[in-house]
């Protein structure tokens, strides 16, 4: 199955029964023939469908579990994004943590709770973008389980995975001296979510954050007319920054390089630079700065948003990059042997001395305030 989907708000609620007339029973029969339509592994001795499933790891690896979940009305609405590519995104999510890892993916267990009015055909679609996008990954879908709720949708994954002894990437791992890099360009997925807001619907469905409490508190866009000469150019530009905000990529390959390349420290970026860099210091116990013009913006968002895009890259959360710290004297090796084909690294900071976060203009510049974090559950008004 490929990343095409049909326009969003056409996906959900469009026919067949619901699972007040089909029943748990049914409800599960079909979600786990999906599920094995979607491979094997023969690591996996007893596959989904019965009580628990049995895995059987690669001898000594140590094993890598998160566990993250997208809600509508807070991670997506229906108008914006059909049930399939739901599924899709509700797994890059999860298999983000293990990215940040740098974890092979292995399993994945899945929790729909749904409605009894809720059509089945919906959430079959969500498994089958779920099971396409496990394929992809080299990870099986094992199992999981089906809930009524009295609410709105929630899809629920647990990722497991697997790491050489000792490997891990570890938000503890930092020191004062080591260089921040990023993976890719930050702001993507905040652009998307503006776009969304200000009531633009995916005109051509694009191949493929997590937003913790986003919909509805965004701004909408004032002035986005552009010039017959940049038409194409822009369009090109929102359809990525939907793509990034609607179908996100977990930089598993990236997070294994990392590993290979004998870096200790990394984190992904679910919630932004400002978040998620100060994880990392409070875990390593020691302090960061950021440069603001070492920051690598998506593409064209200075033109979207203008000023506005700093809070978008550094504060607007969902690019699901990498974030990782490495030694001074390690770094000019790391960009050398980095395998073309991955995201390019770029260096934003360094790790210092003491506690807390300051963004500064430039590297040994003038220090600026920092934006707001708009990637927070239960963020105060």
């Amino acid at each position: 199955m490929d990343d095409a989907s049909p326009p969003p708000g056409h996906g959900f609620d469009t026919g067949g029964p619901t699972l007040q007339e089909i029943g748990e029973a049914e409800l599960l029969r079909r979600l786990t023939a999906v599920a094995r339509r979607h491979g094997d592994d023969d690591r996996l001795v007893v596959p989904s469908g019965d009580d628990a499933a049995v895995w059987r790891p690669p001898g000594g690896a140590g094993i890598v579990i998160s566990q993250d979940a997208i809600v509508e009305g807070e991670d997506f609405l229906r108008s914006w994004i059909d049930p399939e590519a739901v599924g899709r995104r509700a797994l890059a999510v999860a298999l983000s943590d293990l990215a940040a890892m740098g974890a092979r993916p292995a399993l994945c267990l899945v929790t729909l709770c749904a409605s009894g009015t809720s059509r089945v055909d919906d959430l079959l679609a969500i498994q089958e973008g779920i099971g396409a996008a496990a394929s992809q990954a080299g990870c099986r879908v094992a199992g999981g389980d089906v809930s009524a709720i009295a609410g709105p949708l929630v899809i629920d994954v647990v990722v497991v995975g697997t790491v050489d002894p000792g490997r891990a990437l570890r938000r503890d791992r930092g020191r004062p001296g080591d260089l921040l890099v990023v993976t890719g360009c930050l702001g993507g997925a905040a652009a998307g979510l503006r776009l969304l807001l200000d009531g633009r619907r995916e005109p051509v469905p694009a191949p493929g954050g997590h937003r913790h409490g986003a919909v509805g508190h965004g701004q909408g866009l004032q002035g986005r007319a552009h010039p017959p000469a940049e038409d194409d150019a822009a369009a090109e530009a929102e359809e990525r920054w939907l793509g990034r905000q609607l179908r996100p990529r977990a930089r598993l390959a990236e997070g294994q390089a990392l590993v290979r390349l004998g870096v200790a420290c990394a984190g992904d970026l679910s919630d932004g630079l400002i978040v998620d860099v100060g994880r990392i210091t409070d875990a390593s116990g020691c302090a960061a700065e950021i440069w603001l013009e070492s920051v690598p913006a998506e593409p064209g968002i200075h033109t979207l948003l203008g000023e506005a895009w700093v809070d978008a890259a550094l504060g607007g959360g969902e690019d699901f990059e990498l974030v990782a710290a490495v030694a001074a004297e390690r770094l000019d090796g790391l960009l050398a042997r980095w395998p073309g084909g991955l995201a390019p690294l770029h260096v934003v900071g360094r790790l210092t001395p003491g506690s807390g976060l300051r963004l500064l203009d430039r590297r040994d510049g003038q220090e600026v305030p920092l934006p707001p974090v708009a990637s927070r559950h239960f963020r105060q008004p």
